[in-house]
């Protein structure tokens, strides 16, 4: 974002996000089928859970999450501590700035720390302040006819998508060792942002079966 002598800057971190649609969602209604949700990726650090025998408590340390009470985070990468291996949706209840819980669907066998080193969540919200997305690209993960990629907006958790913008990735044959990938670019620049809403997800999209990668940066606020 352009400063002037007389702007006011506001704190800024850095935002990014990457998703990968793999099947073809065929409508523009608010109801799009295959769409896949675009938000951060966070790697814990190794151990981030603690887990009692007999409880269905996890217990998970992450610095500065931002998490509510209510929120929902998917857990990927965990290897299995106390018994257990949590993995997929949860719901958490928040303990601190840089802790929270979450309900495992079976209870721990011993009373552990542990998860592993590859442990990442993604939480359920895009932004929880809103961002300025200034780069949106898309581009085939694997050999495929042209694709159309597309973004959709909601502001109810899901439940209704409206369609906002598009990009078209060419057709591209993978390997290739004579031609870069062209991509698809959504058209958002320092100059001319997305300016997300507080509470507003986006999700992705693909007009055709295969791989479609997307990736956006920015700053959240």
């Amino acid at each position: 974002m352009p400063v002037t002598p007389n702007s006011i800057v506001t704190p800024q971190t850095v935002w990014s996000a990457t998703a990968v649609a793999t099947t073809a969602n065929t409508t523009y209604t608010d109801s799009p089928t295959n769409t896949v949700l675009l938000a951060p990726v966070y790697l814990l650090n190794p151990n981030p859970f603690s887990v009692t025998n007999g409880s269905p408590l996890v217990a998970v340390t992450q610095a500065a999450h931002g998490l509510a009470t209510g929120d929902t985070i998917t857990v990927a990468g965990a290897t299995a501590v106390g018994g257990i291996t949590p993995s997929g949706a949860y719901q958490v209840t928040v303990l601190s700035a840089s802790s929270y819980t979450f309900t495992h669907g079976s209870n721990a066998s011993s009373t552990a720390t542990g998860g592993g080193s590859a442990v990442t969540v993604q939480d359920s919200r895009t932004s929880r302040n809103g961002a300025r997305i200034n780069r949106m690209r898309a581009f085939t993960g694997q050999s495929t006819t042209a694709a159309e990629a597309q973004l959709f907006s909601s502001f109810d958790g899901g439940v209704t998508k409206r369609l906002i913008a598009t990009a078209l990735v060419p057709a591209y044959t993978i390997p290739s060792t004579t031609t870069a990938q062209t991509g698809g670019d959504f058209g958002y620049t320092d100059s001319n942002p997305y300016p997300q809403s507080p509470g507003e997800t986006l999700y992705i999209g693909t007009s055709v079966s295969g791989r479609i990668i997307v990736s956006a940066t920015g700053f959240a606020y």
